[in-house]
């Protein structure tokens, strides 16, 4: 430590650290060793089940000033988190810092804990976390439930339902990480901290992790596994370039704080529904500006450009016909800094109490890997989503499957505290 750390500069704040030795390429096991070399080994957990979580956490209950370090991706985050919102009251649970192992790391880019595991940057991040500042990080709770509907009179049924290859039946989806819903079972509740997403792009992760439980051995790092996340997301892009008459007003009815917004989302193939900035690998769809902005755009690209130029290029850019709000795209300029002369939204807030809804069609998909943003349907802080058609669902890095008829509710479900690097 004093090789890295002037005298006074050492703080008195404790860490424990959460460790998933299987995100990112399984490079946890690694970030494991070497913490546990440079630190006392009783701080340092390798993740197993919730009891892991609760046991560190009562290990170290009397210290009033603790922080917590997790390592691992968007699913392990958001795990917990959960876990801590549980065991504490409101806003009282030690806050939490990430070093990033997964592939997509889409809370640690909105914190400003980078976009991905330097070995060698490992030392700076930890006296960042005693600085860091604490803040709140909304949570939405997710209720999954049948959905009734009068299939001989409900013009939502009754369209042409021309759905794509991808709502094939998911032969795959059959463990605890990728669980599967009928309309037969009782209402589920779940939560998000990050985002949930319906349709194309969360098609594409579900194959994507299908592939990665199959074949664990090729997925070795986070760029590989991105790329092999584009392999898997070719299958589909013809479907959609070229079915111009699709669009999710077919299989989604979207009502937010009791308003319909179904016209919203004609012609887009995916729903966003985003509690902080970062989507999809470190993408802006909302704006390129929020009040939590803390991420490093230099440090979060330096080195991320080249999967950006691949899963640009490699999109077709057939797009659906042009709609009214095309022409407030067109608006929206490289960087993602231009904005609508019409927009009345607030800026973007992951401690407001609210979540932004956008969409997203097959062109939008490709350039907001540019910069530019989809587009942008509303600000709410209660969302219904009706679905009469099998879908998948893609939340906080881990992907689902709802089948039959459903009917998904958003809610606000309290608040945790974490840490934002504002020294990025």
């Amino acid at each position: 430590m004093l090789n890295y750390l002037e005298t006074n500069d050492v703080s008195s704040t404790p860490v424990i650290f959460f460790i998933n030795k299987l995100s990112g390429g399984q490079k946890g096991d690694q970030v494991y060793r070497t913490l546990v070399h440079l630190l006392n080994p009783r701080q340092v957990f390798l993740l197993e089940n919730d009891t892991t979580i609760m046991q560190a956490l009562n290990i170290y209950s009397s210290l009033s000033n603790i922080r917590i370090c997790i390592c691992g991706g968007d699913g392990t985050v958001a795990w917990i988190l959960s876990r801590l919102m549980d065991a504490f009251p409101p806003l009282k649970n030690p806050p939490v810092s990430i070093c990033p192992l997964g592939t997509g790391n889409d809370m640690s880019r909105a914190l400003g804990w980078g976009y991905r595991y330097k070995p060698k940057q490992l030392m700076e991040t930890l006296t960042r976390i005693s600085r860091a500042h604490s803040t709140p990080l909304d949570r939405w709770r997710i209720q999954i439930e049948p959905l009734e509907i009068n299939r001989s009179n409900n013009e939502f049924v009754n369209r042409r339902r021309r759905f794509s290859s991808f709502m094939r039946h998911p032969k795959f989806i059959r463990n605890a990480e990728q669980p599967f819903y009928d309309n037969h079972r009782t209402p589920i509740n779940t939560y998000f901290f990050n985002y949930i997403s319906f349709g194309l792009d969360a098609a594409i992760v579900v194959d994507y992790y299908a592939s990665r439980t199959r074949h664990p051995s090729k997925f070795t790092s986070p760029l590989k596994n991105k790329i092999l996340c584009i392999n898997e997301s070719r299958k589909y892009f013809n479907d959609f370039a070229f079915g111009i008459a699709w669009d999710l007003t077919s299989y989604i009815r979207l009502i937010c704080d009791g308003q319909d917004f179904t016209d919203s989302i004609r012609h887009c193939h995916s729903l966003i529904v985003l509690n902080t900035r970062s989507f999809g690998s470190g993408t802006h769809p909302w704006s390129g500006k929020s009040k939590n902005r803390i991420e490093s755009l230099s440090d979060d690209h330096e080195e991320d450009d080249s999967f950006d130029q691949i899963s640009t290029h490699s999109l077709p850019t057939h797009d659906s016909p042009i709609n009214d709000h095309d022409e407030n795209q067109a608006t929206t300029t490289i960087g993602g800094l231009g904005r609508a002369a019409l927009d009345n939204f607030e800026t973007q807030d992951f401690g407001d109490r609210k979540i932004e809804v956008l969409g997203l069609n097959i062109r939008q998909m490709a350039l907001i890997r540019m910069g530019f943003r989809g587009h942008r349907i509303t600000q709410c802080s209660q969302l219904r989503i009706e679905l009469n058609h099998p879908m998948p669902v893609h939340m906080d890095g881990g992907p689902f499957y709802l089948a039959g008829s459903m009917a998904v509710n958003i809610t606000h479900a309290g608040q945790v505290m974490v840490l934002t690097n504002h020294n990025r």
